[in-house]
């Protein structure tokens, strides 16, 4: 079977497939999409498998090396580019995508709320998402996917304080993230962050928290979901 050579993650973020699904995201004429955190590609397969021209950014090379090897060789998908690169970088430099979905699947997390916000001001000033007028006069907008922690998280305040709520994960012995930033929202602030930020519109907020046990410790995990509409 084919899923036993896929490298990294063998699916998509199961809440990722759902909205996908749930809201035809399929047929977007845009079939463009950018994701920054892509690990090994598994979120962008499914938007490849039904035509979607796909970029992927992570900062990891490892992640980089699994996402092509799995496109090429697995998948056998053609339009998609993989960029080693720091996603604020990214932001900064590249210029004009458009895509027509833009994903931010748990990885705002690991950057402070500032840098989030700098990301998001420079990913709508060099078009990275389609926005704007279209030529026969209507407006454009891209559909928006991301997924980041709550405070309600296991790892929210397990180590040294830092500024405007982040902390480096001094304390953190369990979950495999000792001394990252963790940075977690309330549901409220997030949604104003994303509105003041991507003009976020016609949006649904999920929850979600579970269990996970890790070296037979009891874990936590606690992320929002948001999905919607930016321009």
């Amino acid at each position: 079977m084919l899923i036993k050579k896929i490298r990294g993650f063998k699916y998509p973020d199961v809440e990722l497939v759902r909205w996908f699904f749930k809201h035809e995201i399929h047929k977007v004429k845009r079939k463009k999409v950018l994701e920054f955190g892509t690990h090994n590609g598994n979120n962008l397969s499914l938007f490849a498998g039904y035509g979607f021209r796909c970029w992927g950014v992570d900062l990891e090379g490892q992640n980089i090396q699994n996402a092509r090897h799995n496109f090429s060789k697995i998948y056998r998908f053609k339009r998609a580019e993989f960029v080693r690169a720091d996603m604020r970088d990214f932001a900064a430099n590249a210029k004009g995508i458009k895509a027509g979905v833009f994903l931010l699947p748990n990885v705002i997390n690991y950057i402070s709320k500032e840098d989030f916000k700098a990301l998001l001001s420079n990913a709508r000033a060099n078009k990275l998402y389609a926005w704007g007028r279209e030529k026969g006069g209507g407006e454009k907008f891209s559909h928006f996917f991301c997924r980041a922690r709550s405070v309600r998280d296991h790892r929210y305040g397990l180590g040294r304080r830092l500024e405007n709520g982040s902390f480096e994960l001094s304390l953190d012995e369990f979950s495999g993230e000792k001394n990252l930033l963790c940075t977690a929202y309330e549901e409220w602030e997030l949604v104003e962050l994303l509105r003041e930020n991507l003009n976020l519109f016609d949006f649904e907020l999920i929850t979600s928290e579970n269990i996970n046990v890790k070296n037979q410790v009891f874990i936590k995990d606690a992320d929002i979901i948001i999905y919607g509409k930016i321009k």
